[in-house]
């Protein structure tokens, strides 16, 4: 028997590692998720799974794998992690993406860009014992856009979900209903802190007005300095109640707040809302305001509940709003 040792084989020259076609891959993919999220062409599929998780996962392989080299344990996480946090801070001084949206999306974007890194390091730990299959690699690029494909062949059903808020106010019915009609020169002090306004950027409302047009009544609605939307009147009870449905004659409301999250939208329509009075003692009254609006996403019990918290903040700061001035 010979002694001479065995030589490892080398990888062939003529094609390049494992490594390097994943990074390749990841960069075809985020380029093209960015493409197709800037042009608008899949808009159904905006909210599911394929968009939430291809663009992070891609950013999370490439700075894992090439941009900081650290192929290790401990990289692959804290890699995705250090680009997110550099880039969160553009998102939230208005540089990039409205902070709305990215805030609902962070706890996807950050599993995928962990998945992301954590591949990359498998890929390098597993090349460093023997070659990988480049099949697995198309696959990883693959697999993103064939999710992509299936959600906007088959868009999901629409969902109806009702928001509801209430409030006791030490007032008359005859004193709190002139403020559900019109209620002019809100200052940004009045109402109550909430995390939709003060942490999410959403701006405050400014005036709400009652006027006649030929086809009805309209509370004309303003937030801000820019945001504006109507309130058609399709019940009006003097006393007791008001409702109306919603209309967006502008896109100032997603140009000021997220353009991707259109109220009226092919993913998220707001319809409808009202007070209701009632009567609970001497001076004093229950107030309700509800809205009713209907999205389309696979994620419907994730937005739902960010629906809960960020419509029922506006309801509760209109509230209170009413109430401080009808008290």
């Amino acid at each position: 028997m010979s002694d001479t040792p065995k030589s490892t084989p080398r990888p062939s020259l003529r094609q390049p590692p494992a490594g390097l076609g994943f990074l390749l891959a990841m960069l075809a993919c985020m380029l093209a998720g960015v493409l197709l999220l800037n042009t608008g062409a899949l808009e159904t599929s905006i909210a599911g799974f394929g968009f939430l998780m291809m663009i992070p996962f891609a950013l999370g392989g490439l700075v894992t794998g090439a941009g900081l080299r650290l192929f290790n344990s401990a990289g692959c996480i804290f890699a995705p992690l250090i680009l997110f946090a550099v880039i969160f801070p553009f998102v939230y001084f208005k540089l990039a993406e409205g902070l709305v949206c990215i805030l609902m999306a962070l706890p996807f974007w950050l599993a995928a860009g962990l998945g992301g890194g954590l591949a990359a390091y498998l890929i390098r730990r597993r090349q460093g014992q023997r070659e990988m299959p480049r099949a697995n690699v198309v696959a990883l690029l693959t697999l993103p856009f064939a999710l992509i494909y299936a959600e906007e062949a088959s868009p999901p059903a629409w969902q109806e979900r009702v928001v509801v808020r209430e409030v006791t106010i030490a007032a008359s019915a005859d004193a709190v209903w002139p403020l559900l009609i019109s209620i002019p020169a809100i200052d940004t002090g009045e109402g109550k802190p909430t995390f939709t306004h003060d942490w999410a950027g959403i701006p405050r409302p400014s005036e709400a007005r009652l006027v006649k047009r030929a086809g009805g009544l309209v509370r004309e609605a303003q937030w801000g300095r820019d945001i504006r939307f109507e309130e058609r009147i399709t019940k009006l009870i003097p006393g007791k109640a008001i409702a109306w449905d919603f209309a967006f004659p502008d896109d100032s409301v997603q140009a000021y707040t997220d353009r991707h999250i259109a109220p009226d939208g092919p993913v998220l329509k707001i319809a409808s809302g009202g007070y209701q009075i009632k009567a609970v003692g001497d001076d004093r009254v229950r107030l309700t305001l509800h809205t009713t609006y209907r999205m389309r996403s696979r994620l419907g019990w994730y937005l739902g509940w960010w629906g809960e918290i960020m419509l029922g903040d506006v309801q509760d700061n209109v509230l209170a709003i009413i109430k401080q001035r009808a008290e």
